[in-house]
């Protein structure tokens, strides 16, 4: 049975779980100003007449966070690659629209003309608006109320009518580019049938119940059907990437044979189990840190970054479109890699070692990862789609904003009260792939191969999105 002929309460299953997941799967709804300490309620972030195209465009990416959650049905987890959708939508939006009144970089969907009249806040802050409504219709309301109240102390501007049509205009282009880019409404969901050699991925707990067998092969991989049915937002192809074999092995049954992957299952069995002893406090504070969906969490610490170099609101909206744009591709570049290579995950190894044909891996009755609140997501190991989006988010962010590293201090939505303090962003992304072994979702293996394929992505999506131009477009109205 194919996913769109299915029945409307099976679709609906299905999308919410693909909705659920999460590769980052600690989903908290998101209240807070990513760039305020823990806990700070986002407002309405006024509009200075100052400085206001940049609050404009800090205030946009905020009111997208807020509105993520309503992606998916209420207490429902946020899967990353969805979230970045909307983000890169929102970003990309309010960068086209601020770009049609200051021309500093190319466009990415808008080519309409060149508008210096109009005010630049309202074109962002209006095309925040639509694009945010038109790719989370869940969230008109409170999206209404935002832009109500941030868009009143620009009242009689000059050029107030100018940017607000500015801002429709390069919404409804972003929009209208992405409508049938394959994410709605199957999100590349469809059959998958597990291997039945050593180091092939099976479906994991509680994946591999009556309950998720939607489509009649014993369980649920999500987002199988990615690769070939979701169209990146700047990569020529999902496959662009694509790292080598794991282990550099012919097969996944010889890269268990291998050195480096007993190196790897003997740590991730000791340090990635919910209670496990070896691992430290420290480590343990890393792993559920880190759970945050990377779009998030990289979204704070771009934010954090943008306003300690005090970029000006051209460079701020570039900054954030440029990153959630290599979000989504990230994202879409790693689950293409999973399911070509279709390595297991670290819970079925551990099951299945004393069957893998390798004397020196042994099995562990009962072991069961540290992200206990949400268990293995049900996609294959290799490469971290985790690491992969930190490596995208720090090459981008540092190709930016280049210079000598400054240190900085960034919160988590997945561990409140704790602030951790790096110094680098490289530094950070390193962090961030660690985590995902001491949370027991992978090898190190897929960690250090998600973090390098991330960088790639990064450094192509600098490199061919929102160039800087070589003259100023000069059409006007």
């Amino acid at each position: 049975m194919s996913f769109r002929k299915a029945p409307p309460k099976v679709q609906t299953a299905v999308l919410a779980i693909l909705l659920a997941w999460a590769c980052s799967p600690e989903s908290t709804p998101i209240t807070t100003d990513p760039l305020a300490p823990a806990g700070h309620v986002v407002n309405n972030l006024g509009i200075s007449q100052r400085n206001s195209a940049r609050d404009a465009v800090f205030a946009g990416n905020a009111q997208s966070i807020v509105a993520a959650p309503m992606l998916v049905p209420p207490g429902a987890p946020l899967a990353p690659f969805i979230e970045a959708r909307l983000y890169a939508i929102a970003n990309v939006a309010m960068h086209d629209a601020l770009n049609a009144v200051i021309p500093r970089y190319e466009r990415y969907a808008d080519n309409g003309p060149i508008d210096r009249r109009a005010s630049a806040a309202a074109a962002v802050l209006t095309a925040a608006h639509d694009a945010i409504v038109g790719a989370a219709p869940g969230a008109q309301t409170s999206t209404d109320a935002w832009y109500a109240s941030a868009m009143s102390p620009l009242a009689g501007n000059e050029g107030l009518d100018r940017g607000v049509a500015v801002g429709h205009r390069a919404a409804a282009a972003i929009l209208a580019l992405r409508a049938t880019d394959g994410v709605v409404p199957t999100g590349g969901v469809g059959p998958y049938t597990p291997g039945t050699n050593p180091g092939d991925y099976r479906f994991t707990f509680p994946f591999n119940t009556p309950g998720f067998d939607f489509f009649g092969t014993g369980g649920f991989a999500d987002a199988s059907n990615w690769a070939t049915t979701v169209t990146p937002f700047v990569l020529a192809s999902a496959s662009q990437f694509r790292p080598g074999r794991p282990y550099g092995a012919a097969s996944n049954a010889a890269a268990v044979l291998t050195a480096k992957y007993t190196s790897d299952f003997n740590e991730v069995k000791a340090l990635g189990c919910a209670g496990c002893a070896a691992r430290s406090a420290a480590q343990s504070e890393i792993a559920l840190f880190w759970k945050e969906n990377s779009p998030t969490g990289w979204n704070r610490i771009a934010r954090i970054v943008a306003d300690q170099r005090n970029l000006d609101a051209v460079d701020a909206a570039r900054l954030f479109a440029l990153l959630q744009l290599g979000e989504f591709d990230a994202y879409t570049s790693s689950l293409e890699a999973k399911y070509f290579y279709n390595f297991w995950r670290p819970v079925s190894a551990i099951a299945l070692a004393e069957s893998d044909g390798n004397s020196a891996t042994s099995t562990a009755v009962g072991w069961e990862v540290e992200g206990l609140a949400f268990p293995t997501p049900p996609v294959p190991d290799y490469p971290s789609a985790h690491a992969t989006a930190g490596g995208s988010a720090a090459a981008i962010i540092e190709t930016l904003i280049p210079g000598r590293a400054r240190p900085f201090a960034t919160t988590s939505g997945s561990l409140a009260g704790v602030t951790r303090t790096f110094s680098s962003v490289a530094a950070a992304a390193e962090e961030n792939r660690l985590s995902r072994i001491y949370i027991g979702y992978h090898f190190r293996h897929a960690t250090k191969v998600g973090l390098a394929q991330g960088r790639a992505v990064g450094g192509y999506i600098v490199g061919h999105a929102l160039r800087p131009l070589n003259h100023e477009d000069d059409r006007e109205d």
